[in-house]
């Protein structure tokens, strides 16, 4: 994973307060703002999205290929994701 690519926890606020990849942002799927949130991303960036168990990261990648964005992976949940990529979770 290079320096570019923008790391996603697509949990709540709370969930994202307790335990997340460092220099994630918290973009939350069950906001309602959550599609215009990730509308606003950059359609050609490089995105990795994590949750608690995989499912909310899963529809969260679909959801960003239906409009376009297609260099995203879903890496899981957050244990999953940090030991995927070698990054520590911060608090």
């Amino acid at each position: 994973m290079d320096s570019t690519t923008v790391i996603i926890d697509v949990r709540t606020p709370e969930e994202f307060a307790d335990g997340h990849l460092e220099n994630a942002i918290n973009i939350d799927i069950y906001n309602p703002a959550f599609e215009t949130e990730v509308a606003a991303l950059d359609a050609d960036g490089t995105y990795v999205v994590y949750c608690r168990s995989g499912q909310r990261s899963g529809n969260a990648l679909a959801f960003m290929r239906s409009i376009g964005i297609e260099n995203v992976t879903n890496l899981g949940g957050v244990l999953d994701a940090s030991a995927q990529t070698g990054i520590a979770i911060v608090t």
